[in-house]
Order: structure tokens, then sequence, then C-alpha cells
């Protein structure tokens, strides 16, 4: 008598089934009689419940080549399916799904549906398999905590707050206004009779400040909101030069830097302060080396022979070049009385000034100008750029910390732009593989390098291509990593009052539950009711401002009181609503 084992396993989201076997078989035709169980992280029981969104498939997989009878139907709620041979294991048949939320299920395979592929006599045995798709989100996968283990208690209980209601009820917000101000975010709750939960700002006039108009030092604005009850969340429109001045050559030539330090470069001469006369904030000041020893270190000083600032005094240098980016007061030192180079253990060949375009300042992608790549090149004019931007929002970001003020800490948004249309902020146009780069960069110069503990990352996943959802494959190539996310946000700017729960589930799925899924920037807002009902309510969502010459308005969005429709739902939290005190 003929014996096979018939084992069957799920892949995708994993299914088990208990094992069976039957060592009688009376019609000798070599019967696949024997049920294997196979376990798996997250199994589909007969009577399991999932989310819609996470099961896509089912994958069975069997101990012999394996043929599909057409003429036996295989059928989810009495519609008939397509199961296919996986190509690549022909041991393997995969039956694609397409469910919807809140459905009872019944998978049937009848017997003799699936076969031993040399011999059609040789059945498979029936497999019914009954499971709901009755549920929202599974609370049991999230991060129960921040990817910073030194969070601030404020920042832990902001995000024990959301994780408390994930799922249940969802947290109102909007930008305050197009800088440092809180218009918009006013004219919202005058509008609906509630104050959002969560406020916006932007460092987007990060270079401006500070000024007579901008002042991202002075946190009045954000202060008065926490203490009011809200929670702040901050994005970064991060502006870079659009073009450079050029590259002046300030001196050439060598100069050796023996042991002793008795070697130096002197830039005090009038030849030499012309050049530096051009010096401003965000001038690089780029210094070409050779012949660097171990041990070897730099130094830039002022005309007295002190360090041009305290980080300046020495400093350990390799490669061939090294750079200081000017902040304001060393720009001015350097245009009245120029500077020295010193040192030890290397040579120097020349010192050049790049002098980005003053006020000609751009987030938009600057392809051939500012590329995203040299960012995380050491010595190049885009590497010191952003290291003296990131210094500067680094001590603005800490004066909130100091005053106990957490973040929603959003940078480096819709990264990619759409798929296929390309990139439409700079830190996108080097591929999304420099992006992930910049994001672990940024986050391990702001936790690491500047000690900020109050901030909750947030990545905004790109869901475009060609205008339409983008593919999970590219969405997967371009997330960071669960290690350095708290949270996926998406930005979508679509109809009025729609639940966008397919873009929910595409998020849902991209992290596999672990972190929670925001509406990080809309225009029109989110149809609540219908986003419960479907099991897809945002963590919270972020409402974009408008406003023109006259100040904050309802000028293409929400115009017949959506606000109040929204933040009046008893699914909404709005400020006042909770304590995270």
């Amino acid at each position: 008598m003929n014996k096979f084992k018939y084992m069957l396993l799920a892949a995708v989201v994993g299914l088990s089934f208990t094992a069976c076997d039957d060592d009688d078989n009376d019609n000798g035709m070599g019967m696949l009689d024997g049920i294997g169980m196979v376990n798996r992280s997250v199994s589909l029981a007969d009577g399991s419940t999932v989310r819609a969104a996470m099961l896509d498939q089912i994958t069975l997989d069997y101990n012999n080549l394996v043929g599909i009878n057409p003429d036996i139907k295989v059928t989810l709620n009495g519609e008939a399916v397509s199961p296919v041979v996986n190509t690549d294991n022909r041991m393997q048949v995969i039956i694609p799904l397409a469910l919807k939320p809140y459905q009872n299920y019944t998978l049937e395979i009848p017997e003799g549906a699936f076969y031993r592929s040399d011999d059609i006599n040789v059945k498979a045995p029936a497999l019914t398999l009954q499971f709901n798709t009755n549920t929202g989100v599974d609370p049991s996968l999230l991060s129960q905590s921040l990817v910073n283990a030194n969070a601030t208690p404020a920042a832990k209980n902001v995000y024990n707050l959301l994780l408390q209601n994930y799922g249940v009820r969802q947290l109102s917000g909007v930008m305050g206004e197009v800088a440092w101000a809180t218009g918009f975010y006013d004219l919202v709750t005058e509008a609906a009779g509630k104050a959002p939960a969560i406020i916006g700002f932007d460092y987007i006039h990060l270079a401006s400040s500070p000024s007579n108009w901008i002042d991202y030092g002075d946190i009045t604005p954000v202060k008065q909101a926490w203490e009011a009850g809200a929670i702040p969340a901050m994005s970064w429109h991060w502006n870079v030069p659009t073009s450079k001045l050029g590259v002046e050559t300030v001196w050439s030539g060598e100069a050796v830097m023996p042991a002793d330090w008795s070697g130096n470069v002197q830039l005090t001469d009038d030849a030499a302060k012309a050049i530096l006369a051009k010096a401003c904030e965000g001038a690089v000041l780029t210094v070409a080396i050779k012949d660097v020893a171990a041990g070897a270190q730099g130094s830039v000083k002022n005309s007295g022979w002190g360090g041009l600032n305290s980080s300046l005094e020495y400093f350990d240098i390799a490669g061939d070049s090294y750079s200081v980016t000017l902040d304001a007061a060393m720009a001015a030192e350097v245009k009245e009385n120029g500077l020295i180079i010193s040192g030890h253990d290397y040579t120097v060949t020349a010192v050049t000034l790049t002098v980005p375009a003053g006020d000609s300042l751009s987030f938009n992608t600057n392809s051939e100008v500012f590329i995203a790549s040299n960012v995380l090149v050491d010595g190049t004019w885009e590497n010191g750029i952003a290291e003296a931007d990131v210094e500067k929002l680094a001590g603005y970001l800490k004066l909130l910390q100091d005053a106990g003020i957490p973040v929603l800490w959003r940078p480096f948004h819709e990264a990619a732009g759409d798929y296929t249309w390309g990139a439409w902020f700079w830190w996108g146009n080097s591929g999304v593989d420099v992006t992930k780069q910049l994001w672990s960069w940024l986050y391990d110069k702001l936790t690491v390098e500047y000690g900020l503990n109050n901030l909750i990352w947030v990545w905004t996943v790109q869901t475009s291509d060609e205008g339409k959802l983008a593919d999970m494959a590219k969405i997967r190539a371009a997330y960071p990593g669960d290690d350095k996310v708290d949270i996926v946000g998406a930005d979508l700017y679509v109809d009025a009052l729609s639940n966008q729960t397919e873009q929910f589930d595409t998020l849902y799925k991209l992290v596999g539950g672990k972190k929670m899924v925001a509406l990080s920037e809309c225009g029109n807002l989110v149809d609540v009711d219908a986003a419960f009902n479907d099991g897809a309510l945002w963590s919270y969502f972020m409402g974009w401002y408008e406003q023109d010459d006259n100040g904050p308005l309802f000028g293409q969005w929400n115009k017949n009181g959506e606000w109040a429709t929204v933040l009046n739902n008893p699914l909404v939290l709005n400020r006042g609503d909770f304590s995270i005190k």
C-alpha cells in the first residue's frame, strides 16, 4: 500500500492545523491521507479573526508536486477563487484573496481539487476553513515604547495616550499657521467650537531665525499651546541654497604642519581678507590637505590665536580635506579680522571659501545644486550646510525639551515624491536609499549627538505612483525601519469626508501592525464614522493650513462646516478631552 503525507501551512500570516493521520487506506490508490501541523508566529486556525488587509493569500504546502483540477472549484463564500501552483516551488499552492473588513468567510477546498502531479487519482483531502475579518487594529502587535530608550516622561506620556486610543478614538490636529504662529489653529477652533488636540508648527524659516519677523528661539507659541493642553507637532520644510556663488581660493601652496604645532597659514593680510569679506552665515571654509599622519589634528583660529569657536581649537582630521560652516558670529569675525589655519602632522595645500546664494533658498529638488547624497559625505559643501542647519535646529528643539515639551517630529516628509515622476523635495533627489540614510543620520545627530529625547519620530510613507496607490514593494524599500520610527503617517489630499481605508491598510500592512498609523497631512478631513466602521481609524490627523495675504481662511478645503462636524464627533479627541501631564 502506497502512503503519502499531506502537509498544510500558511505563508503571509501563517496557518496552523492539528495533525490528523489515517494509516488505513483501503482503496490502494495512494491517497494523501496525512495532515501535518506547521507552527507559525501568527496562526489562522479555524474560526480565527484577521484584519482584511493583512491576509491577501493563503499558501498550502504539500510533500509532493501538486496539480490543480480545473473541474473542481475552490470557493470562498461560494464564489470561485483561482488557486495556482507556485512556479518556484511546485509543492506549493497559492490561493489569492481579496477580503473585505467585517465579514465572515468560509474557504472550501473539495477533495481532489489538488492532486499529486503525476497521478490525478492521488487526491488531496477536502479542507474547510472558516474565519472572519471582524477586527480593526490589533493592539497586541503595537510597539509599547518609543524607539528612543531615553525618551522624556512627557514624550512617553504622549505616546501612551496615542496607544490607549488607537483604533478607538482619533486625535484631531491642525497646523498653527505658515510659520511660528497659531492663526489657522485659532480659526478652526472658532469655527468648530472646540480646539484640536494637536497643533502643527514648521521650521521652514530656520535660515531667517532669529530676525524681527521670525524667531524660533522664542518658544512662547509652542509653550502656550502645550500649557493649554495641546500636543505640538513639528515639520521641517528644510530650505537649502539653490545655487553657489562660487568657490574662491583664499590661499594655495604647501604648508607643513609639524608635530610640534609650529606650522600655520595666516590669512590675515589684505589679499586674504578681501576674499573673506564675502563670508556670511552658511558659508563653508574648506581646507585641502595631504600627508595626513595617524593622530593628526586641525585647528582653525581667529586672528588672536584663539579657536574660531570652542570646537575648532583642535579636532581630529583624516582624508583629503576638512571644512567649517560659518555661523553668524564666526562669519563676522572672519570678515573683520581673517583667520589662521594650524594643527599638526599634515600638510595644507589650499584654503577655499564657498558662499551660498544668500536668500536664494528652497526645499525643492535642486538635484543639480544641492545633492542629498553629499550631505552624508564629510567635507562636502552640502555636508557643511546640513551640519550647521542641524546644529541650529537642535538648539531650538532643546529649548522645548528644557521646557518639558514633547514633539511629534516629522522631518524628510514625502521623500519619494511620486515613485514614477520623481521627488519634489531635495532630500529625495538621490533616491530612497539615501533618504533612509539621511533619516538615520538625523536621528543619530539629534538623539545621540545633541541629546534630544523629547522627539516622537514620525515617518511619512509616500503612497503615490503615477498618482495611484504605490506598490508595497516600493514602499517597503523606502521605509527607514522600525528601530528609528515611532509612527508612520501618510499625506493625503482627497475628497472631503472620505475614510481612506485602502491607504490606511497599506501603511498598516507595511509595518505589520507594529506602529501606529496617522494621517500626517490632509486637506479635506476624514469621515470618522466610516473609518471607524472599516477598522481604519487613524491615530490622529493634521489638517494643513490655508492662508492668503489677508491671513488664515477656509479657501479650498472644508468650507462647509466640516471642522465642526468632525471635531464634535464623539470618536474624536480634542484639546481638553485628555490630560498628559
